[in-house]
């Protein structure tokens, strides 16, 4: 696959806010505990006790691994229109949709399919800065996956309320939508111009008898 047949990677906003939210509590609960494991280790304190530092470091190297894994996470979850197939890259999975399978692209305005109203308090802190944004939509005829595997890599708002479409927010929809629609017409263009193969089918056979 050359580099002209892969887009740019377009950064998914939902997950960089989620991680954000959680880089300043991991980074501060890490300096806390390692910095309370070396004088426990050291038993200069009354309390916790010695055998407490086994854990004091393993929950603060935890800590940290967390709080680096919120840095890189946001690099890694992306949308990126590549030569036959739409990849949706998550930190922890990875989920390539056929374009045989899109069937559609449309601008989402994102409060409206998901009023702020119905969104519950929970999620209203991720969500707030997206409400008047647009994303993309990406119509597909069916799931790739059960939508309840789905769910358990992507965030539920990563899925159209209306019809089976992925709800993409990007920083740039319009370019997203511009590279995946090229891709997609280079894509069925080469479809149609595929030479027939040596097999002969029934069609062929009928043709030839008459």
């Amino acid at each position: 696959m050359s580099t002209q047949d892969v887009g740019d990677r377009f950064r998914l906003l939902l997950y960089q806010r989620w991680l954000s939210r959680y880089r300043q509590p991991t980074i501060t609960l890490a300096v806390l505990l390692l910095g309370l494991w070396y004088p426990v280790s050291k038993n200069y304190l009354y309390w916790p006790p010695p055998t407490a530092a086994p854990w004091l470091m393993a929950g603060g190297l935890i800590s940290l691994a967390f709080w680096l894994f919120t840095l890189l996470g946001s690099r890694l979850a992306y949308a990126q229109p590549r030569e036959d197939h739409l990849r949706l890259q998550t930190p922890i999975y990875r989920l390539n949709v056929s374009y045989r399978r899109i069937h559609n692209t449309r601008p989402i305005n994102f409060a409206k399919m998901f009023p702020p109203p119905t969104v519950r308090r929970v999620n209203r802190w991720l969500l707030r800065p997206f409400f008047g944004a647009t994303a993309l939509g990406v119509d597909v005829q069916g799931w790739p996956l059960s939508l309840t595997v789905l769910r358990l890599f992507f965030n539920r708002f990563f899925f159209a309320v209306d019809q089976p479409s992925f709800v993409l927010l990007v920083e740039d929809w319009m370019a997203l939508s511009n590279q995946l629609s090229s891709r997609m017409d280079a894509w069925r263009g080469t479809r149609h111009e595929r030479p027939r193969g040596l097999g002969i089918d029934a069609a062929d056979i009928l043709r030839e008898d008459t």
